[in-house]
């Protein structure tokens, strides 16, 4: 198998403008190598399902006493979830990028960005509960970050149902989960630019004409045009480009909302939840080396 760091070297020579794109990538590359894999508690739980008005099967979750053992297991599977997930599709994007592949390498793009976007919104809704003191609007969120499933919708079918645990129910809304991206990168110059990335991504995984338009040459006729389709490809430079930025922003991004989910720790004392932010030190290590900024990262 063709490692990253390999491919990140044909790209550059193929398109000495992105050299600084591709080194970026290949820093955080080799930091996140270095991250450990540590296992985790994962402690029985209760989901409560809430009668719905017509039937159970559509009533919501809540995940039932929520204590230090609890929140550890879920942060640590978001955080480690998505860094498998994320690292996963890091070369063939490179890779089918290099190639002029556009089409296969914007739809992983997608699903990079969506997995970094459900690192980064889990961070913010912990930062938020914690701020508040407070586990209830994690109820919700946990069963459905952790059982949500795209399946629920046709529960009602007899091949489904019988596939479906009951605390299986919905999933979280990933456009929101891409706002708490764009936010968590860019802080207060936060003005949605993933959000029409990840627009823009989503004309390539679904079947809309724009996201094969790459497919056809045309040539001007009385009256029109004529158009042919091709099977293969060549590089389109720009989309080269921009692919290579948007997955350098959301290896950044959602790497560092992962590292920093998995820095929490949770105890409890004299009854009480105790929510303990990840250190001075931490912060320091994810901004610099994956968010890269500050005296050893280029912002």
């Amino acid at each position: 198998m063709t490692s990253l760091a390999t491919r990140l070297a044909e790209m550059a020579r193929t398109y000495p403008a992105l050299a600084g794109d591709a080194k970026a990538i290949g820093l955080v590359d080799r930091h996140v190598q270095g991250l450990p894999l540590r296992p985790f508690f994962e402690p029985v739980s209760v989901t409560l399902v809430s009668k719905a008005k017509r039937d159970v099967l559509n009533g919501k979750r809540e995940l039932q006493g929520i204590g230090s053992e609890e929140l550890t297991s879920w942060t640590r599977h978001i955080a480690l979830g998505t860094r498998c997930r994320m690292r996963v599709l890091e070369e063939p994007i490179v890779g089918h990028l290099h190639a002029g592949q556009t089409l296969p390498a914007m739809i992983l793009l997608r699903s990079h960005l969506e997995a970094a976007a459900l690192a980064a919104h889990c961070l913010a809704e912990l930062t938020a509960a914690a701020r508040q003191g407070s586990v209830e609007t994690l109820k919700e969120l946990i069963p459905k970050t952790l059982f949500g499933t795209a399946l629920k919708k046709h529960r009602d079918k007899v091949s489904v149902g019988e596939l479906l645990k009951s605390f299986e129910g919905d999933t979280i809304q990933i456009c929101g989960a891409i706002g708490s991206l764009d936010r968590f990168y860019y802080q207060e110059h936060s003005e949605g630019k993933l959000c029409i990335a990840y627009s823009l991504l989503c004309e390539f995984a679904h079947p809309n004409h724009r996201g094969v338009m790459d497919f056809t040459a045309a040539s001007e006729q009385p009256g029109g045009w004529e158009i042919t389709y091709q099977l293969e490809t060549s590089a389109n430079p720009q989309l080269v480009a921009g692919g290579l930025e948007t997955l350098l922003v959301s290896m950044r991004a959602g790497y560092s909302a992962s590292e920093l989910l998995r820095s929490w720790e949770f105890k409890e004392q004299d009854g009480q939840l105790v929510w303990q932010w990840p250190d001075a030190d931490q912060r320091r290590r994810v901004l610099e080396n994956l968010l890269q900024r500050g005296p050893e990262g280029a912002a």
